[in-house]
């Protein structure tokens, strides 16, 4: 218990999402509330989450954005916590990957 965060102790989820070799175009996540965790597994080369943090999560200017304001997270490295809202993708990848998302419903 005392090697979770503080962050993923106060998390609370009503939704898991499974994906395998899947590497998501950009788009936002149009029914979450809240922020989402997320991790990838597996034996794979490349396959960074992009995420634009700065993102009004709003406008149709998503396709818009900038490469350069987005961050590249490497989910192998451990959960990542990010606002699925925001506008985000996925980078091609090599190998066999497999992301887990927590996540809660705007209808809990």
């Amino acid at each position: 218990h005392d090697r979770i965060s503080p962050e993923m102790k106060m998390f609370r989820w009503t939704s898991i999402n499974l994906n395998c070799n899947y590497a998501a175009k950009q788009h936002r996540d149009a029914n979450n509330f809240g922020p989402s965790f997320i991790q990838a597994f597996g034996d794979f080369e490349d396959g960074c989450l992009n995420y634009w943090p700065e993102d009004d999560k709003y406008s149709d200017k998503e396709d818009k954005l900038k490469e350069a304001d987005s961050l590249k997270l490497q989910l192998k490295d451990g959960l990542c916590l990010f606002n699925g809202n925001c506008s985000h993708s996925v980078d091609s990848f090599k190998g066999e990957r497999y992301s887990v998302v927590f996540f809660c419903v705007r209808c809990f």
